[in-house]
């Protein structure tokens, strides 16, 4: 690994040293005009997006004169204008070697006719638009309070959806990263841009699926594309300097910090960030315990919480920084540390299915989880010419946890109430851990035009330790021994992976692509469990061999892919078929002896096909269909027994077969400008055959359950998603409707048996059909007015759950609530807000109801000439009802959750915003003001256009 990276290195640096003697500098220039008076149009918008998908490039503000020059690398651009008061402008741009300044001259901007004066709107902006491939949200169509951050906003958002552990889904799909201006901002954790970038600096939000930087240098989609947030900045604000800081303290010693400073430039960003709080806010990803957090209690049956689950303190701080050294070479990247120590008290209810009756489990736990994380990455681009593109990626990673816990558990009988079981455990550990790794990607068109040669390289590496103590009894009524555990253990776990990849792809005729591909990886990890029990002095000496193992695993896999590619003026379609020979061999050994040793050889092929068709810019339809073949792990092959939970015994099956997985979706975008609606639908659906599934095997006498792999085909899932934003006849309002299907249909395997010398086979008569039906309905109202705003949202979640076990009942449970946000803008610059959501269900376990009310309200006043201050006052959970419910649903069963969680406090902040812009313009003059529902306006003043408002 060390070579490699020297080798890396030793490559690059040469060439950084010698990339500013590039001679060539493409652009696209042009000067902004209003039509009407021919006067220059300053700090308009203007977006560079590709034609291909029409995802954002770059982009920049016309300076005071009304001009524009935008650096880009030759290719095919679509130039997107815009400013508040006129129409949009889209022009296509051709960027080549025999034209690569390409000026445009005066570019005249029409009004839009939508503001006749200041104060009287005819029309609405729109709250979300579809722009090609892209979703476009509207930030001030959603009011946030002055210290807002930009999860606040996302929240107001229709099919945004945010956990309790601050992962942002958006119409269903998970957010991996977000970008500021199409730069990215922290990597691959979008929490820290989303809990800790103020809303206000947001003009536009896109929601897009990005495709990978191989995939965008070959044109061919790899099926790996990530989710992603594109945060639009205000024109005005990327030519200075900007930030805010914000302190508050409350009852109940609760208290947050936090403050960022913000720097942009041209093609230049820097922000340096940093907060701490016990508010349960942390914003960053923990790492750490997500390594180590579900390891603990009862020999290893640990369990994950989500963010807002227990009392969690947390300090964050770290900077981001793109810099454009010059026309051909940038680089970026980001260095960040986060702490927290979160205290968890839960109680689980579990309802085991099986065919001979069912088992009731109830757990009480508490824990302590302290975590830290230090993470570094960068990003280098380089164009040594026109024809050639180099991506390096570097990342290290460096992490810490440590776990306390403590439970105790008990298990009955259903029919009779007997106890089964009972217990408690113990459990401490301290985990270390390290990543590091890179990517270089380099692609070079070869003369030709879309004949392109483009080659990957990856390498990863991985190394963690984990030690502590386990202490358990678990007490059966049967004649079954206790089980008693007093352990001090040392786990390690190291981890090699690289990957070479090479494409070719050549044109064919007009606008026909063929790509040949080929891909060799290997990933080489090992497990050491190593667990010791008392000497005779009582001394942890004695190593345990049925609580110890060493897994060693050698995974090679290969890929040959054939892809077709064609693109038309309305439409381009894809098709392709891959052949992916793998080997893996696994060795397991207790102390120095060999007890397992197993080798597969596997041969799959894997299709493909997509169809993407354009109406317009504003209205499209996406078919895909792809296959997929996951191998079995390590874990699920090893017929090693794993005992470390004396009641959850796990072994593996070593004939267990890859798994093929069939995948289909459709998504149909459309938005209409003059009417300012938008429609959206998604539909998935997948098939697997040989799907690895868990089959269970429970002795009703002791509650002991044995965990296997098999293989079943049969399993599918289907959902589908519509979305529609409109505003009524009264501009003013708005409604949106989320509707929402999904059916799930699993096999698995449950047996039960009575006493550990019963037979252990599965039958048909324990393969269990589970079914999940699940419908869902949000439907939301929103009011803007230069007074007040309100909105309303209503949601309904019914649940249907099918077992084929015999004498297992159907079970119906159903989620149901509301929302309720307002905001009162009163003299003085006062503002009172409130919002209020009820929540509630039906069908759970007794103890695990839900009747909530929580409501928080707040009183805050701007501070200050410049109004960059502001005090205010907040109360939350006035009512005091706040609860944390969660159920999860399988095959085998049916579980309850809940946990503490942050009550009622109140708590007063300070919010302070700076700002230094270019040409002595304000943060203020940047801003939406509350001049009508249809945003902020722009009227030419005596001497021509007025200045942005």
């Amino acid at each position: 690994m060390k070579k490699i990276c020297f080798l890396v290195m030793a490559v690059l640096f040469p060439a950084f040293s010698c990339m500013l003697q590039a001679q060539t500098n493409s652009s696209i220039s042009g000067k902004l005009i209003e039509k009407e008076t021919e006067e220059p149009v300053p700090m308009a918008n203007i977006r560079v997006l590709q034609q291909a998908d029409s995802s954002f490039v770059t982009g920049k503000a016309s300076d005071d004169k009304g001009l524009f020059t935008i650096p880009v690398k030759n290719g095919s651009y679509i130039l997107h204008i815009s400013y508040i008061g006129y129409n949009d402008i889209f022009r296509n741009v051709e960027v080549t070697s025999s034209n690569p300044n390409v000026k445009l001259g005066n570019i005249a901007m029409e009004n839009d006719n939508i503001l006749l004066s200041e104060t009287v709107v005819t029309a609405k902006a729109p709250e979300i638009a579809v722009r090609g491939d892209t979703l476009e949200y509207n930030a001030d169509s959603y009011k946030v309070t002055e210290s807002a951050v930009v999860e606040d906003l996302l929240k107001k958002m229709p099919g945004v959806e945010i956990s309790s552990e601050g992962k942002i889904t958006v119409n269903g799909k998970e957010i991996t990263k977000i970008l500021v201006d199409g730069e990215e901002f922290f990597s691959n954790d979008p929490k820290v841009a989303s809990k800790n970038l103020p809303a206000k600096m947001v003009e536009k939000l896109q929601v897009l699926e990005r495709k990978t930087e191989m995939a965008q240098m070959t044109g061919f989609d790899d099926g790996e594309e990530e989710n992603v947030i594109n945060l639009l900045v205000r024109p005005g604000m990327k030519e200075g300097l900007f930030g805010n800081a914000f302190a508050g303290y409350g009852s109940k010693d609760r208290y947050e910090a936090n403050g960022m400073v913000n720097y942009m430039k041209d093609k230049d960003q820097y922000t340096f960030l940093g907060g701490i709080n016990n508010t349960n806010n942390a914003g960053f990803s923990d790492l750490a315990g997500a390594m180590f957090g579900s390891m603990g209690g009862r020999g290893g049956r640990g369990r994950m919480f989500g963010a807002r689950d227990g009392i969690s303190t947390s300090l964050n701080m770290g900077g981001n920084f793109s810099t454009q050294l010059s026309s051909r070479f940038k680089i970026g990247g980001n260095v960040r540390y986060g702490s927290t120590d979160t205290d968890v008290q839960s109680d689980v209810f579990t309802q085991n299915i099986l065919s001979a009756g069912n088992t009731l489990e109830n757990e009480s736990n508490r824990s302590n989880n302290r975590s830290r994380n230090f993470n570094m990455d960068l990003r280098m681009e380089w164009n040594p010419d026109d024809a050639t593109t180099i991506i390096f990626r570097p990342n290290v990673a460096f992490y810490n946890n440590n776990r306390d816990e403590t439970g105790d558990f008990h298990t009955r009988n259903e029919l009779s109430g007997d106890t089964i079981n009972y217990g408690n455990s113990e459990y401490f550990s301290e985990g270390n851990g390290k990543d590091y790794g890179g990517n270089l990607d380099i692609s070079r068109q070869l003369g030709k035009e879309g004949r392109i040669l483009s080659a990957q390289l990856r390498a990863n590496r991985g190394e963690s330790e984990n030690t502590g103590t386990s202490v358990s009894g678990t007490f059966y009524n049967g004649t079954r021994p206790d089980d008693l555990i007093d352990q001090r253990f040392t786990n390690t776990s190291d981890n090699t992976s690289w990957r070479v990849y090479l494409s070719y792809v050549e044109p064919i005729g007009r606008n026909n692509f063929l790509q040949l591909a080929y891909e060799y990886s290997q990933n080489v990890s090992e497990s050491d469990k190593d667990t010791r029990t008392q000497d005779e002095f009582g001394e942890y000496t004695v190593l345990d061999s049925t609580y110890s193992k060493r897994l060693e695993n050698n995974f090679v896999n290969q890929e040959i892919e054939l892809n077709f590619r064609s693109v038309r003026e309305n439409y381009d379609y894809m098709f392709g078929v891959s052949m992916e020979p793998s080997s893996s061999r696994s060795k397991t050994f207790i102390g120095t002896d060999m007890i397992h040793d197993t080798k597969q050889d596997v041969l799959n092929f894997a299709p493909m096909a997509q169809l993407n068709y354009r109406w317009s810019r504003t209205h499209n339809l996406r078919l895909r269909y792809w296959g997929r073949t996951e191998q079995p792990s390590v874990t699920q092959l090893s017929p090693v027994i794993d005992v470390s939970d004396p009641l959850n015994i796990r072994y593996g099956n070593p004939d267990l077969k890859p798994s093929f997985q069939h995948r289909f979706n459709v998504r149909y975008q459309r938005s209409n400008p003059e009417k300012a609606s938008s429609l959206s639908a998604y539909l998935n659906g997948a098939y697997m055959t040989n799907d690895i599934v868990s089959a269970t095997i429970t002795d009703v006498t002791t509650g002991r359950k044995e965990a296997t792999y098999r293989n079943v085909s049969g399993n599918w899932n289907t959902d589908a998603r519509v979305i529609f934003n409109v505003p009524l006849k009264n501009i003013k309002f708005s409604i949106f409707s989320m509707s929402f299907a999904r059916y799930n249909q699993g096999y698995g395997y449950s047996k039960s048996i009575s006493g550990e010398d019963a037979p252990k086979e599965f039958t048909d008569e324990d393969k269990n059909t589970n079914r999940q039906i699940s419908l869902m309905e949000a439907l939301g109202l929103n009011y803007r007015s230069d007074q007040f705003d309100f909105s309303i949202r209503g949601n309904v979640n019914f649940n249907n759950v099918t077992n084929s076990l015999e004498g297992q009942i159907d079970q119906q449970y159903l989620n149901y609530g509301g929302s309720a946000t307002t905001a009162i803008y009163l003299p003085w610059d006062l503002t009172l807000e409130s919002d209020i959501n009820y929540s509630t269900n039906s069908g759970y376990a007794d103890g695990f109801e839900q009747n909530e009310w929580l409501w928080n309200a707040s009183l805050q006043k701007t501070l200050f000439k410049q109004k960059n201050g502001t005090i205010r006052f907040k109360i939350y959970d006035i009512l005091q009802q706040r609860s944390n419910i969660n159920r999860s649903v399988t095959s085998n069963y049916i579980q309850d959750t809940t946990t503490n969680t942050l009550t009622s406090y109140f708590m007063v902040h300070f919010v302070y915003r700076f700002n230094i812009f270019k040409g002595g313009v304000t943060q203020e003059d940047m801003m939406p003001q509350r001049r009508g529902f249809g945003g902020p306006g722009r009227g030419p003043g005596p001497g021509g256009p007025g200045g942005p408002i």
